[in-house]
């Protein structure tokens, strides 16, 4: 049996990646946890939401839901991943939703993108689709016309929108005074709109503009972060020693500034018939917070007491308004400012430079922590060094985030640091990133073979927590010759999550009674998580050698992990030893508290042997009546016990109607008809004997119906319906070599009740729902390509690139007769030949099952009734790199 499924831990582009494969249309599960998952990581998703979009293999259904997501989330830096995309896009559906998707972003870039795109793409009917959304960004009137829209703002924002989309495309370096103007009278609808046009608008004056303007949020955040502060701590103050506390406050801000007004002001204070103006006057405020002291305080002099309070509560109010509008502001210009860097339009170090002063202020949220990161240079030490310090620990995990997306290669010797961080979630956390790296594998067995403990064990832990297969080998040759027990816990449980089937025998003959405890524990339960039959039974024939009962009781545990269902079922001549070591787990002296546990782990037993699971009930019903008496009894313990005493009389007359029922099924199957009308009749019989309850089915006769309905899938001209029972037959029959003929029938299905028969299936064979639209791997492929010179060029790119059977032909006839011989998985094709459109000839192809899949590889920009075909993967147009064709093959 197939060893548990082990997840390796995911970086947030993992999980999206891993979400994109889970794709399936008409989910509307899945289409609101895309949109979660896009608005938490904002633009880093655009580094898998773009290749996905250009994918040759995303399926038509996800590729619409990325269009969606650009007009939802209307970035300016979508523009080049869709201009890439539909550059090569055969779909004029999706083709129309992508240029729509350009319009609605309203940029200069989008502009281009759009007059690129009506130069590639001639056409008529994406000639007409270009069209339409140029002419919606085009317009007669002139810059100050859409300056004044833009400047409606809040009272008009659907015309600021038109002005602005308007502006992005006009706007050039000569019009920068004047967008400058409108932001700087504009209300925040209106300065929002004119931050996304001045990041694309040339000239270093912008980039100086929104350089000041980053700087001048800065200050005043930090000085509303400190009038903040200040406000909370003079909330709770009373109000017969506000005075008081205001005078010492005043005194000391302005004592270096004004060292002898400040000291008259706290002695003319306490005269009656103050003017709190004139006493003050000496007095000039720099920013918010000062403007604030005197104010109160000049209230507090005149005794207005209740006013102050009403103004100490105005100024919270308004405060806190404040702190999200300029954290706000400080994330547009951040964002605006890199999107210059990424055009060409503003140098690296002189944007670097402002967003490094919001950086060390601790200023800004995540989407400036990932506009300020992406641009830091890998040789920057000092910036990586107080990411490392930054002491707040959720930002510090940001930061990793923000650096981890880059999956630059040259951040390893950065990650590594950081995985020796004091908080465990952010050393693992480091240590995701970290195996993404290429780079990351050898830095890390250089550690590893160091010969140095500590850097040993931050080399196994990485291991462990990227689940890195290539470490596998190195880890089982130090398991079987190093004598460090301490590391040879962590090597052991790195081996456990890696599940390296081939490391039970080294395992087992290290776990001995000799051994220290924490080695034995993390062998058997290594050993345990393997799921394979060396390694359960090695476990049951180590047992009578181990004394300690948290090992027996893993061993235990173990011993079952491999034979989870009848299908499977644990060998009949090891059952006497495991039922020993079932006993030596009960038993109160020699289990020493592992009886509970013991009997909860008997429910993962199947065992074809009745007496068995009747000795069981009986032993485990004696258990029970035992807790019942004992004073530590709870009724938890009980259920559980009692259900797990259910579970094997159950078990046990399953087994009791075995022998009836598997000869009723062979004498089904004995009197199938081979065809003709009563074999669909019979076949429903057979169907309706295996979903009855508590079937039990032999391994025997599972391979025996496995048979039956692989036989049965190859037949040609079978009716739907006979089709459709087999289906159901090979589900019921649970062999899993049935997965891929049964898919097939999924996907080629097209009437609704053998599609639902597949795919009731398939979710009984154990695939998941995300699992029944995959591309099953490629086996096999046959290259038809006319021209010789390009066939030979073909067959060397898939030769170098993967381990698949390649045949090649030159013409139709050449291909069916190969293909008659045997099928291919997958064809690439040329879509004409010497002989005329292959397009019918392929689709007779695929209709007799003699290949699943086709890759166009054409010159031919109409594609014809291929066009939108399911089974079409992926088209690439001549002249085109081989990458692009091998980028088509990726399932």
């Amino acid at each position: 049996m197939r060893p548990p499924t082990r997840h390796a831990p995911l970086t947030p582009l993992d999980a999206l990646r891993g979400l994109l494969r889970e794709s399936s249309e008409g989910d509307a599960a899945f289409q609101n946890r895309l949109v979660q998952s896009v608005q938490a990581l904002k633009r880093q998703s655009l580094a898998v939401l773009g290749p996905a979009l250009r994918q040759p293999a995303s399926s038509r259904a996800l590729r619409r839901m990325i269009l969606q997501l650009a007009v939802r989330f209307d970035w300016p830096e979508w523009a080049p991943h869709l201009r890439q995309a539909l550059l090569q896009e055969t779909d004029l559906g999706i083709f129309d939703e992508g240029c729509a998707a350009l319009g609605a972003l309203g940029t200069r870039e989008a502009w281009e993108a759009l007059e690129a795109l009506q130069a590639a793409r001639g056409d008529a009917d994406r000639q007409v689709i270009l069209d339409r959304e140029r002419n919606l960004l085009q317009s007669p009137q002139g810059v100050a016309h859409h300056l004044g829209r833009l400047q409606e703002g809040a009272g008009n924002p659907r015309l600021a929108q038109q002005g602005a989309r308007h502006l992005a495309v006009l706007a050039g370096e000569e019009d920068f005074p004047a967008i400058r103007d409108a932001f700087l009278v504009g209300d925040e609808v209106a300065q929002r709109l004119a931050l996304r046009i001045l990041g694309g608008v040339p000239g270093e004056g912008v980039t100086a503009f929104l350089a000041g303007l980053l700087d001048h949020a800065r200050r005043e955040l930090l000085d509303a972060q400190e009038l903040q502060a200040l406000l909370r701590r003079t909330e709770s103050v009373p109000r017969a020693s506000a005075r008081e506390t205001f005078l010492a406050l005043v005194v000391e801000r302005f004592r270096e500034r004004v060292p002898q007004e400040a000291q008259d002001l706290r002695h003319l204070a306490v005269q009656e018939n103050l003017d709190p103006v004139a006493l003050l006057e000496p007095f000039r405020a720099e920013g918010s917070t000062e403007t604030f002291l005197l104010e109160a305080l000049g209230l507090l002099l005149e005794s207005k007491v209740a006013r102050y309070s009403a103004f100490h509560s105005e100024t919270l109010a308004a405060n806190e308004g404040r702190l999200v509008q300029l954290t706000d502001r400080i994330e547009q210009v951040s964002e605006r400012l890199a999107y210059r860097v990424d055009l060409g339009l503003a140098q690296p170090g002189e944007v670097l430079r402002v967003l490094t002063e919001v950086f060390h202020d601790r200023l800004g949220g995540d989407a400036f922590l990932f506009a300020f990161l992406r641009l830091v240079p890998p040789a920057d030490a000092s910036i990586l060094e107080a990411v490392l310090a930054e002491p707040e620990v959720g930002r510090r995990q940001k930061c990793l985030d923000a650096l981890g997306t880059r999956e630059d290669d040259a951040l390893t010797p950065f990650f590594l640091k950081a995985t020796l961080d004091p908080i465990v979630e952010v050393g693992h956390l480091a240590m995701h990133h970290l195996g993404k790296l290429p780079g990351s594998l050898p830095a890390l067995m250089a550690l590893f073979e160091s010969g140095q403990p500590d850097q040993m064990r931050r080399a196994i832990r990485a291991f462990a927590e990227n689940h890195t297969a290539e470490a596998a080998e190195p880890l089982l040759a130090f398991v079987q010759k190093d004598l460090r027990d301490d590391l040879l816990v962590e090597a052991v449980d790195a081996l456990a999550n890696l599940g390296v089937e081939r490391a039970a025998e080294p395992l087992l003959n290290l776990l001995h009674d000799g051994k220290p405890l924490a080695l034995q524990v993390s062998l058997a339960r290594a050993l345990g998580m393997l799921g394979t039959e060396e390694a359960s039974l090695g476990l049951i024939h180590k047992a009578p050698q181990l004394k300690h009962p948290q090992v027996l009781v893993l061993c235990l545990e173990g011993a079952l992990s491999a034979f989870m269902s009848f299908d499977q079922p644990l060998p009949v001549a090891e059952l006497p030893s495991l039922l020993q070591l079932v006993d030596r787990c009960c038993d109160e002296r020699e289990g020493e508290g592992q009886r509970l546990r013991a009997v909860l782990a008997m429910q993962n037993l199947y065992v074809l042997e009745r007496d068995a699971y009747e000795r069981l009930r009986d032993r485990f019903s004696d258990f029970l009546f035992d807790m019942r008496a004992k004073e530590s009894w709870d009724r938890e313990s009980n259920d559980r016990v009692a259900a797990v005493v259910k579970e094997m009389a159950r078990r046990s007359e399953n087994l009791a109607q075995l022998a009836q029922r598997e000869a009723d099924l062979r004498s089904r199957l004995a009197k199938l008809p081979p065809e003709g009308p009563r074999r669909v009749e019979a076949m429903l019989q057979l169907r309706d004997a295996l979903g009855a309850p508590g079937l039990i089915l032999r391994p025997e006769l599972g391979r025996t119906l496995g048979g039956l309905v692989r036989e049965g899938l190859l037949r040609d001209g079978s009716e739907w319906r006979e089709v459709a029972l087999l289906c159901e037959i090979g589900g019921l029959s649970r062999q899993a070599e049935l997965v891929e003929p049964i898919r097939d029938v999924f996907l080629r299905a097209s009437g609704l009740g053998l599609k639902s028969a597949a795919r009731e299936a398939l979710s009984q064979l154990g695939l998941s729902e995300s699992d029944l639209n995959r591309r099953p791997p490629i086996r096999s492929i046959l290259v038809l390509e006319p021209s010789a010179f390009f066939r030979k060029r073909v067959l060397a790119a898939l030769a170098s690139a993967g381990d698949w059977e390649i045949r090649e032909a030159g013409s139709r006839g050449e291909a069916e007769e190969r293909l008659g011989a045997t099928p291919a998985d997958l064809i690439v094709s040329e879509i004409q030949d010497g002989e005329g459109d292959l397009a019918p000839w392929l689709e007779i192809q695929y209709g007799r099952g003699r290949i699943r899949g086709l890759v166009l590889s054409t010159a031919t920009r109409d594609l014809g009734a291929l066009e939108g075909q399911p089974w079409l993967v992926a088209t690439c147009f001549k002249p085109y790199s081989m990458e692009q064709l091998l980028q088509g093959l990726q399932a």
